[in-house]
């Protein structure tokens, strides 16, 4: 009996690494949302405009490396 052919690693550790950047994300938002019941909405919207460009920061590089690994996968 034959296995399915896996994914390349390239394909895989890009899978892993946007499903823990949105379980990061996630987490952050459902920390503000917390945090904004107890007055803290001024902090907490001071904290997504700071967290924001280092979520673009990540997503970024990892959508690319998607993008990559896709078209090798489709070339192999």
């Amino acid at each position: 009996m034959r296995y399915p052919k896996r994914h390349s690693l390239l394909f895989r550790l890009a899978c892993e690494g946007l499903r823990l950047t949105l379980l990061l994300f996630a987490a952050f938002i459902a920390a503000c949302l917390v945090l904004a019941p107890f007055g803290g909405v001024a902090q907490s919207e001071e904290l997504i405009y700071t967290a924001l460009p280092f979520f673009t920061r990540l997503v970024v590089p990892l959508l690319s490396l998607l993008a990559i690994a896709i078209v090798y996968e489709s070339l192999t």
